[in-house]
């Protein structure tokens, strides 16, 4: 969900209390040392409480790359009519820790849009709706799946292909509330060409975002299969 549609590109590194830095269970370069595909992310996405659809990412190791997947679909009824719809499919390849090829396409309520991306020597050439230019190699989409979001001061919109710039506040200990518990996460505010919350969940998985658009509060709520929530009941049975 996007700023102009549900806040740019549906709408990342948690502090443990008392340290300065973040290090995820499984990283970008899970495919460098040997180790599986980070888990799937699944969350309800509810408009002022009410549930109008999902948002998944599914990780997939191909070689030394990771692929990930993402699907959001949402529909905004009222007496039986639907009034909104939207629709997003992503598609990102990841080698090395970086952003190789990125290929997305959006139905936002009757306006369609595209990203195409691929890695060269320049940077990251990347074509959209209205031509194309070069981002910096190491950008970050807003996919906001990965935890090194939050360090970012630019995020490519992966709905209309545009440079943001982002600025990010850590906010300190918080709560998500998932599956009738109360799930430890780090919460950030995100500014700038962005605003929005998120929250990231100890072990690195991201667990929540919140943000108002069209005058309506949306927000997530992981649901399985969700790392951090498997995490947090196994951790409870022990």
């Amino acid at each position: 969900m996007q700023t102009s549609g549900l806040r740019t590109g549906l709408l990342a590194v948690l502090v443990a209390a008392g340290l300065t830095a973040f290090t995820p269970a499984k990283d970008l370069k899970a495919t460098e040392a040997g180790m599986d595909a980070p888990d799937p992310l699944s969350f309800k996405v509810m408009r002022d409480g009410s549930n109008i659809g999902s948002h998944s990412i599914s990780f997939e190791e191909v070689g030394e790359e990771l692929h990930v997947d993402i699907a959001i679909d949402l529909k905004v009824n009222l007496a039986f009519i639907t009034v909104f719809r939207y629709e997003h499919r992503n598609k990102e390849i990841w080698r090395d820790g970086r952003l190789v090829s990125l290929e997305s396409r959006t139905y936002d309520d009757g306006d369609e849009y595209f990203v195409s991306a691929r890695a060269t020597d320049e940077g990251l050439l990347v074509e959209n709706k209205e031509g194309s230019f070069v981002a910096p190699g190491d950008i970050l989409p807003t996919s906001y799946w990965n935890p090194a979001t939050v360090e970012q001061d630019q995020l490519l919109d992966t709905q209309r292909g545009r440079l943001l710039a982002v600025s990010t506040n850590p906010k300190g200990l918080d709560e998500v509330l998932a599956a009738e518990q109360r799930l430890p996460a780090k919460k950030f505010d995100l500014n700038g060409d962005l605003d929005a919350d998120l929250w990231y969940a100890p072990g690195g998985e991201w667990m929540k975002i919140a943000f108002t658009a069209r005058g309506a509060t949306i927000d997530y709520v992981p649901v399985g299969p969700h790392r951090g929530l498997v995490d947090n009941q196994q951790s409870s049975l022990q």
